[in-house]
């Protein structure tokens, strides 16, 4: 019994301060994101079996997005949860993320209204980062991209092809904390579970490229960290899951689930055309999430408090809405084209892209985002 309590106080003083190994798998999800946009994606499989070689074994690294869906559904759900019924509960929340979103996000956007009215999508080599497309320019100031990217069947400008998941999440701050504050705390669980669940019967029903990019479709893997941030909250949980039998089923879960998303890899399938992997994808986010919240020590722990990848974390932001224009500059400008390897110079400017894009997202976070993220902390909830 005094194991158990010991066990307890340990995980609720880890689960009430800052995890290093959660902004470790924030840094492992932009990893994944960077893979899958600087390196799978611009493969040319006819250059060479290594190329193509490559290319396969990369497959999955699309699911970068939904690890970031999972471990922002567990780290926000757990701020609302903790803060539930203090005061200022909504105020606070909305301040603080308009804060962490809204300077760099709009900046960004002003600077390709800026780049658009110059009509220098008229140049090949800019023209899909910068092109016009049925999707509306008003969309992506208020959030709805998504829903219209999923009507006109596009992602819109490369520019900011990568939004569709902001206005996911920011659809999703939008629901969250009305159904933590006024759902009681024994339906909770429940309700989230209906989310995730409903998400599925979505893209069954409705499945193509909609399915992808729209937040009731996409509900799951957010709902699945929020869930298991109600979970890891919970004592009976902690006793159960901290307990030998209960790691062995954690552990057990895991290497099922990972070696399936391994072996789906191998199959033809690719985000669009998925109706269960994304739900699969989220319980294994969930799953290494619970593993590094259990433990302290051990090897995933001291994989995920590298400092490269909890750096990476802390400029994520950044790194994500910039990594393609710049990608797309460059080999504009240098190669002439649009983002694709198919030789060792073009890799060369994929490498030259990646170094300005940490570079900037890193100067960004110092100078510019870290003021604003500071602005937002000095309301608190009460």
């Amino acid at each position: 019994m005094g194991d158990n309590r010991s066990r307890e106080v340990e995980h609720w003083a880890r689960i009430s301060g800052r995890v290093p190994e959660l902004d470790g798998v924030r840094g492992l999800a932009i990893l994944l994101v960077l893979i899958w946009h600087y390196l799978q994606g611009q493969l040319v499989p006819e250059s060479g079996p290594v190329f193509a070689i490559a290319k396969q074994a990369l497959g999955f690294t699309w699911s970068g997005v939904d690890l970031f869906f999972v471990l922002s559904g567990f780290l926000i759900a757990g701020i609302l949860i903790d803060n539930r019924d203090k005061r200022g509960y909504f105020k606070t929340f909305y301040i603080r993320r308009v804060c962490r979103i809204f300077p760099l996000y709009y900046l960004n956007l002003a600077l390709f209204t800026v780049l658009g009215g110059l009509a220098l999508y008229q140049t090949p080599s800019l023209a899909r980062l910068l092109q016009v497309t049925p999707v509306p320019e008003w969309s992506y100031w208020l959030f709805l991209q998504n829903i219209y990217m999923g009507m006109y069947n596009s992602f819109g400008p490369e520019w900011l092809a990568v939004t569709w998941s902001l206005a996911v999440e920011e659809q999703f701050y939008l629901v969250l904390p009305l159904v933590i504050r006024y759902v009681p705390v024994s339906r909770l669980p429940f309700v989230l579970a209906w989310f995730a669940v409903m998400a599925v019967y979505l893209r069954n029903d409705a499945p193509g490229f909609g399915a992808y990019i729209n937040t009731p479709w996409r509900a799951d893997s957010l709902m699945v960290g929020a869930l298991l941030a109600l979970l890891v909250r919970r004592p009976v949980f902690i006793r159960f899951v901290s307990s030998g039998p209960g790691r062995r089923v954690v552990y057990s879960l895991f290497g099922l689930l990972l070696a399936g998303a391994l072996l789906a890899n191998l199959s033809d399938q690719r985000p669009f055309s998925l109706t269960f992997t994304y739900l699969w994808l989220a319980c294994l986010y969930a799953l290494l999430i619970l593993i590094l919240l259990l433990k302290n020590q051990g090897v995933l722990n001291r994989i995920f408090r590298n400092r490269f990848l909890i750096w990476l974390g802390a400029i994520s932001f950044g790194v994500y809405l910039i990594h393609q224009p710049v990608s797309g500059v460059l080999h504009g400008v240098f190669g002439n084209r649009v983002p694709v390897m198919a030789s060792w110079q073009d890799a060369a400017i994929t490498l030259l892209a990646l170094c300005f894009t940490l570079l900037m997202a890193y100067g960004s976070y110092r100078y510019y985002e870290r003021w604003f993220i500071r602005l937002g902390h000095r309301y608190r909830y009460e």
